[in-house]
């Protein structure tokens, strides 16, 4: 690809490339293995390879530094809504690539400018012609930039969404190592129709009780039982006052 149309990617995208070479075979798709005089033209496989990496290890710091508090299970979550294919068409398609792919002509003629596969493995493919074309000068900054402003309109404001701590798994991992034995969760109360039910759930290690919750169900309940109990347990980093048996 060469003249406006390489020039209006490139303003898109915010980089101007250096190798355009990088960039056409970014855009080529395996179905159009030669040019119009018949010379072999390279497909973005490989370079959607190494997009993949690139994609991830930005994406990976651009969320460690949005959301400092979170773990590595909601880090995860995040990036994998951010980066799966229906991720990658909605960057693809906020900066039009369709429209620049070198395709072949039966899957141009069977809509494969428009494809969310072709569209996401492209993209990851430009990912890396950019870092390849710019790691020897600025290192991860230049794609840095491109991947973030490509990312930052589908970012969440808040990482509550994918965040679901389990809180009943936390509990039994704790009472484990204070005495080395379960919780046990007793239902205390039922209430309400069939269609708008109220749980109340208590957890319990022997006779004393931790924690009581309250929900839509008794795995909710339960849930917010062990919430509380965790509460309780912090006071009790190295001890407990039950007597451990």
């Amino acid at each position: 690809m060469v003249g406006a149309a390489a020039r209006e990617l490139c303003a898109r995208l915010g980089y101007e490339f250096q190798n355009g070479q990088l960039l056409q075979e970014a855009l080529t798709h395996k179905s159009c293995p030669f040019d119009d005089e018949g010379n072999p033209l390279p497909s973005n496989e490989r370079l959607e390879f190494l997009g993949d990496a690139v994609l991830g290890l930005v994406t990976s710091e651009l969320l460690m530094e949005r959301f400092p508090d979170l773990d590595e299970g909601g880090l995860s979550k995040i990036r994998a809504s951010l980066v799966n294919e229906a991720g990658l068409n909605r960057m693809a398609r906020s900066i039009g690539l369709g429209e620049f792919l070198v395709l072949g002509k039966g899957e141009d003629l069977t809509g494969g400018r428009d494809k969310p596969s072709l569209l996401s493995d492209a993209l990851e493919a430009v990912f890396a012609a950019i870092y390849l074309d710019s790691c020897h000068t600025e290192g991860v900054n230049a794609i840095g930039r491109v991947i973030r402003q490509l990312l930052e309109p589908n970012l969440p404001q808040s990482a509550d969404a994918f965040v679901s701590r389990d809180f009943k798994s936390e509990l039994q991992e704790r009472t484990q190592q204070l005495l080395n034995k379960p919780a046990t969760y007793v239902l205390l109360e039922e209430t309400g129709p069939d269609h708008q039910k109220e749980f109340v759930m208590s957890v319990c290690l022997d006779d004393l009780e931790l924690g009581r919750g309250t929900g839509p169900s008794k795995k909710l309940a339960g849930q917010a039982a062990a919430r509380q109990a965790l509460e309780l347990l912090k006071n009790y980093p190295d001890s407990f006052p039950a007597n451990k048996s």
